[in-house]
């Protein structure tokens, strides 16, 4: 293994351990989730080609922890998201080492923190009904959309000339209050635990659905050198992600995912602009 990205590795772990306590001193739930419990399963720890961890909690949950680290955030970490860093460009969260960087885009520099980090997913109820879902999806897109505050590169032209005309019309302050109508309504089903779960993120990831009880209870699974909590429906919800999932996939896919082109476990990016700014992009 990549000696660096073992670092990286061990550093997301620090981090997710004082997640880990910050959530047991408060009985806040959370999971492991896609390739960090996949990893728990098939390694027992990270994917050794894995750059990242993640974990997820319902949304109320998920609210609860954020006022949380807000009153009273861990020394040496800091909680990002759109509400706290209005540039950063995920509808999720993401909580970061200080003097730490991972930096995967030079036009990120002085737009928002980018020290080392795991990543934090809200876990929605989805609406029923085929003409629900279309509405449902299509209200996502409008609000990943108005998050990340630029065209998709990968949509296809006709997708590409509406979001940019819907981006030319909808600025400052109107899509701020966009965003928040959005996500009310998105969110509006998550009082009725009889609905299917959805994990927020991309408009592909959350049409992918889980049972109404997906997320009740948990099992505790061993990752790396501790124990942490996973889905008891691990082996379902895995199956239904990567399908044969204990089998290794090919060589020429066991890369990382995020490439970042500064990395450094001792500095954020302004110390490193401090100390020697000729070598830095």
């Amino acid at each position: 293994m990549n000696d660096e990205l073992r670092k990286l590795q061990l550093t997301q772990l620090e981090i997710l351990n004082v997640v880990d306590r910050f959530c047991r001193e408060r009985n806040i739930p959370y999971f492991l989730c896609g390739g960090t419990l996949l990893g728990a399963v098939r390694h027992q720890g990270f994917i050794p080609w894995d750059d990242d961890l993640d974990i997820c909690m319902p949304r109320q949950d998920y609210d609860r922890f954020i006022s949380a680290w807000h009153e009273s955030s861990p020394d040496g970490f800091m909680l990002q998201n759109k509400d706290s860093a209005p540039a950063f460009q995920q509808s999720f969260t993401k909580i970061r080492k200080l003097h730490t960087t991972f930096l995967e885009d030079i036009d990120d520099v002085n737009r928002f923190y980018t020290g080392i980090f795991i990543d934090v997913f809200p876990v929605d109820r989805a609406p029923s009904g085929w003409i629900e879902m279309q509405v449902f999806y299509a209200r996502c897109m409008l609000y990943q959309l108005f998050t990340r505050e630029f065209i998709p590169p990968k949509a296809g032209k006709a997708m590409q000339v509406g979001a940019a005309t819907i981006l030319k019309i909808v600025r400052g302050k109107q899509r701020e209050k966009a965003r928040a109508k959005l996500l009310y309504r998105l969110t509006r089903y998550d009082g009725d635990r009889s609905r299917q779960t959805v994990l927020f993120d991309t408009v592909l990831r959350m049409k992918q659905l889980y049972p109404a009880d997906f997320f009740d209870g948990c099992v505790m699974l061993k990752f790396e050198t501790g124990f942490y909590p996973g889905m008891v429906r691990w082996d379902e919800y895995l199956t239904m992600l990567y399908g044969d999932y204990m089998s290794l996939p090919p060589e020429s896919e066991r890369t990382w995912k995020h490439h970042p082109i500064i990395l450094d476990f001792e500095h954020d990016y302004e110390e490193l602009q401090q100390i020697n700014p000729d070598r830095l992009p």
